[in-house]
């Protein structure tokens, strides 16, 4: 018996990542229902499951469990049927037998945690804030009062809040960057900030947090990982393997204005139909220079 909970316990405070937007949660399916192939993931047993959650409004189980593909532990998922607590015969009570999951859809929380200096705290699950790339903004998807939109609508709004106080100022209007808006076309022009440092999200799981709806994500690994892929390949790798992305959950620093983050949340990458009732690993991309840096260093850098 898991712990259940519903999607916004991801986003509520209570309880380098740059994913193209191609829908926001809760709007039709981008695939046709009958075109999105079952996942089929690495196979896994629910008697080696050691923690989770039921996410009870996806029918869902995410589940941590030792890794079939990495040192360590990973991150499993599989339909959850309540048939069983119901103690009804599952065939007159409907048993689920299929699941789809939007694009967009959040999963679990990655991790509490805290931003250091990237020369000072590197380390192998940690996350960099750092948007980058011509019409970064428009194409890039954050959390922000608990809905999905691009960060460039999460960054008017905050902008408008400021100009209706009087104040046009964007100098400081993202957390580690340089924010351009224009009023005329509706632009906005993002880069990184050279003098800010402290921009690396280091997780802080305690004890007994480590299963906790906040945390599971910290488990993911990257399915696409192949020490003799290129980057052509890789990404290749990932787009058929790894079926997770992270999106910044942000927030309003109320004493300064500003756009902060505050920690990732684990959303599907694209449309997931599931019809196993067996927990499957389940990937998430860390990057290419990630796994370059682990082959030529020896150590790896952070997530982007």
């Amino acid at each position: 018996p898991f712990q259940q909970i519903g999607v916004q316990a991801f986003l509520s405070r209570g309880h380098h990542i740059v994913p193209i937007l191609k829908s926001i949660q809760n709007q039709p399916l981008q695939s046709a229902v009958d075109d999105i192939e079952p996942y089929v993931g690495p196979v896994g047993s629910m008697g080696d499951m050691e923690g989770g959650i039921v996410v009870g409004e996806l029918a869902l189980q995410v589940l941590v469990a030792p890794s079939l593909v990495a040192p360590g532990k990973g991150l499993f998922l599989c339909i959850y049927d309540d048939s069983d607590d119901d103690g009804g015969d599952a065939e007159e009570i409907g048993a689920v037998e299929e699941i789809i999951i939007p694009q967009g859809t959040p999963i679990c929380g990655y991790a509490r945690g805290y931003f250091a200096d990237e020369a000072e705290e590197d380390g192998d699950k940690s996350v960099g804030f750092l948007f980058a790339g011509e019409n970064v903004a428009d194409v890039t998807a954050v959390f922000y009062n608990k809905q999905l939109m691009t960060l460039s609508d999460a960054l008017w709004t905050v902008y408008r809040e400021r100009c209706e106080e009087g104040n046009t100022d964007t100098s400081n209007l993202l957390f580690g960057h340089c924010v351009q808006i224009s009023n005329e076309t509706g632009s906005v022009s993002i880069q990184a900030d050279k003098d800010f440092m402290s921009r690396i999200f280091i997780p802080d799981v305690k004890e007994e947090d480590k299963f906790s709806p906040t945390s599971l994500g910290i488990y993911a690994n990257d399915l696409a990982f192949d020490p003799d892929s290129n980057e052509e390949q890789y990404f290749e790798n990932s787009e058929r393997n790894n079926i997770l992305q992270l999106v910044w959950r942000l927030a309003k620093d109320e004493k300064t204005g500003m756009v902060v983050p505050t920690w990732p949340v684990v959303v599907t990458k694209q449309d997931i139909r599931f019809l196993n009732t067996v927990p499957m690993e389940v990937g998430l991309q860390y990057g290419f220079n990630y796994w370059n840096a682990v082959i030529t260093e020896g150590a790896s850098k952070y997530i982007k």
